[in-house]
């Protein structure tokens, strides 16, 4: 299929889709996060210049990382441009970047402890895929799926990303919502979340349904308490879309008084209409306020970007050049007329990627280490611990014409144990080779530390052996004492000293701390309540190598109290629904070991704990709300150590 696209048409389209981006997300940032039918006729309040938005930080620096690296760049290029340029500590971005730092590789890095793949965070980076690759929507959705999977792998997420980004790329040559929507629907499953929150707003528009009752029902069928659950914001990019009729105004106005996650809809909606209708299209009542400028937030550091919206779209069709040249030759950007020749729209569509997508496992990690790939699957979680083996799934892959064979090996960090290697042959191109392989450590032996590297050598036959090394992150340790009567207001069993040697009666019979791994920030207590209501007591020993400040962020849906060294530094009663981790605790604490305890009091005999140390330190602002990487607590202190088996 032979598409021509006019220079300066896409000009127009492109400088459309950053200005409409521009002026929905500045709309919307003032009632972002709320819930609620509003009824904005304008801005409130209206912005004297460009106003900063992560919708589009981020994307900035994906251009810079396609400009130095080329349209080949990986996941695991884009993994390491995050590392270099952003440090914005929130939900996903933080939980992903804090797996990054930890040697974890995409999609581990999104899937691995993370409550919010499920969220807004990387369908609003798609317009930048979409630009680069017009009338392409399978290659914008390739390069989408590897941006979403850095934070976002397993969840709605990563739907949200390919479908904004199919649609988006689309738009450049075909004009009607309806067609696009199907286009972007074509990249994900049916049965998402997604899928169904948007055929559902397109068939209660088709019925008549008006506008703001449409939303009623969205949000009743797909709605989530989080603001920033992708689904349900899907869902109310395409109410505005359709109800606003093709006004860019009234379109984006009714996205944004839907509420909820109002500066992504608002931005998502304004882009998509931008590459739709171009630039020039865009009413000057909005496009005059705020401005051709580029403000750029304090979570992005070190970044050489452009100036104004003017360059940054020209930069960014340099970059459509040469994606298209490598990618999609069929695809030229011309001086005379567009031409789609006789394409059909069922052309644009991609189910194939969607099954590919499908197909992929978000707990495995690829290495491309030349004429040979290593297959890095970890089961359950990407983690060691003390009570059972890690167990992880080595396949070695053939990227060579010309016939392989080797050994691979494995070393790890003294008084681990190794299990698992041995020797390949590999045919041709394309044959594989798997091993089974487990990781054990045993307290007397070994104190596991936050990240434990694993070193896969591969001796191959003729040739200079191949090194690559992945990470087993070590699992919390945990001492967990209940059930016991009361409330939170109750004092008893280990508050008496917070003895972890201690013996208390319960509700059920005596009670001790008994031991137990935790693989994630998430700590499940319904065994220990059987169901019924009660008290729990969760203790974690933490080891400090300096004196420091520690941000400790916590979430359950039960009441709690936080306890330093004895110390109550904390308590939330009736709190809000699950969203980790809204509740925090500053303390200043000596180098040295701390104890802290978490006292949970559920009423209806279920208790889950999240618990996540963040950094704070006023001398250090880059790596505020970040997890804290320097703190050990995988493994108890001597002296109580030999207790816990």
């Amino acid at each position: 299929m032979q598409v021509r696209l006019n220079r300066a048409e896409l000009y127009d389209r492109v400088m459309g889709c950053w200005l409409g981006k521009s002026i929905g997300g500045t709309l919307g940032a003032p009632l972002e996060g709320r819930k609620g039918l509003f009824d904005l006729t304008y801005y409130d309040p209206v912005p004297e210049g460009a106003v900063f938005n992560d919708d589009l930080d981020i994307q900035l620096v994906w251009l810079r990382a396609l400009q130095e690296l080329g349209p080949g760049l990986t996941t695991h290029d884009l993994g390491r441009y995050w590392l270099k340029y952003v440090i914005y500590p929130w939900d996903e971005y933080g939980y992903g970047a804090f797996n990054l730092r930890k040697g974890l590789q995409p999609p581990v890095s999104g899937s691995y402890n993370n409550w919010y793949v499920d969220c807004e965070g990387s369908p609003i980076r798609s317009e930048i895929w979409a630009m680069v690759a017009p009338a392409a929507p399978e290659i914008a959705a390739r390069y989408a799926y590897a941006d979403a999977v850095i934070d976002h792998a397993g969840g709605e997420g990563v739907w949200g990303e390919m479908y904004l980004a199919a649609l988006e790329s689309a738009a450049f040559v075909v004009s009607d919502p309806h067609e696009l929507i199907e286009v972007g629907l074509s990249l994900i499953p049916p049965d998402c979340r997604t899928a169904r929150a948007v055929r559902d707003v397109l068939k209660w528009h088709r019925e008549g349904v008006e506008w703001t009752k449409c939303r009623e029902l969205l949000l009743d069928k797909h709605g989530h308490y989080n603001p920033q659950d992708s689904p349900q914001n899907q869902g109310i990019v395409t109410l505005g879309w359709l109800y606003g009729d093709g006004d860019f105004g009234d379109s984006i106005l009714k996205a944004v008084n839907c509420g909820e996650d109002t500066d992504c809809t608002g931005a998502t909606l304004g882009a998509i209409m931008g590459i739709v209708h171009g630039a020039e299209a865009i009413p000057a009542k909005w496009k005059d306020p705020v401005s051709e400028g580029i403000a750029v937030g304090w979570g992005i550091v070190g970044l050489d970007y452009p100036t104004d919206l003017d360059e940054l779209t020209r930069q960014t069709i340099e970059m459509t050049e040469r994606v298209l040249a490598e990618r999609a030759p069929q695809i030229e950007i011309i001086d005379g007329a567009t031409d789609t020749g006789d394409m059909d729209v069922e052309a644009l569509k991609a189910p194939k990627l969607m099954l590919e997508v499908q197909q992929s496992d978000p707990l495995t990690a690829d290495y491309d280490l030349g004429g040979l790939c290593l297959h890095v699957r970890y089961h359950e979680h990407p983690t060691i611990g003390y009570d059972e083996p890690a167990r992880v799934t080595l396949t070695v892959e053939s990227r060579a014409d010309a016939p392989l064979a080797g050994d691979l090996s494995l070393l790890a960090p003294q008084g681990v144990q190794v299990e698992g290697g041995g020797h390949f042959e590999l045919a041709a191109r394309g044959e594989t080779q798997t091993f089974e392989c487990a990781f054990s450590a045993e307290r007397a032996d070994v104190k596991l530390q936050v990240t434990n590297p694993i070193t896969a050598r591969i001796a191959l036959t003729g040739q200079d052996p191949l090194v690559q090394r992945f990470p087993l992150l070590g699992e919390r340790v945990w001492l967990i004492a209940g059930p016991f009567d009361g409330g939170i207001e109750d004092v008893g069993g280990p508050e008496d000293g917070f003895d972890p040697l201690g013996e208390w009666d319960g509700r059920d019979g005596t009670v001790r701390f008994e031991r137990r791994s935790a693989p994630e920030m998430q700590v499940q207590l319904d065994d220990v309540l059987g169901g019924e209501p009660g008290v729990v007591y969760a203790m974690v020993h933490l080891y400090t190598s300096v004196d420091t400040h520690i941000n400790f962020g916590l979430d359950s849906e039960c009441d709690f109290r936080l306890y330093l060294d004895g110390e109550m530094i904390g308590e939330v009663t009736d709190p809000p629904p699950v969203r980790p981790v809204r509740h925090r605790f500053d303390v200043d604490v000596e180098k040295g070991w701390h104890q802290l305890v978490v006292k949970l009091a559920s009423d209806n005999g279920s208790a889950t704990l999240f618990y996540y140390p963040m950094d704070n330190r006023p001398d250090m602002p880059g790596t505020r709300g970040h997890g804290r990487m320097d703190l050990i607590d995988t493994y108890l202190p001597d002296e109580i150590a030999g207790h816990f088996h």
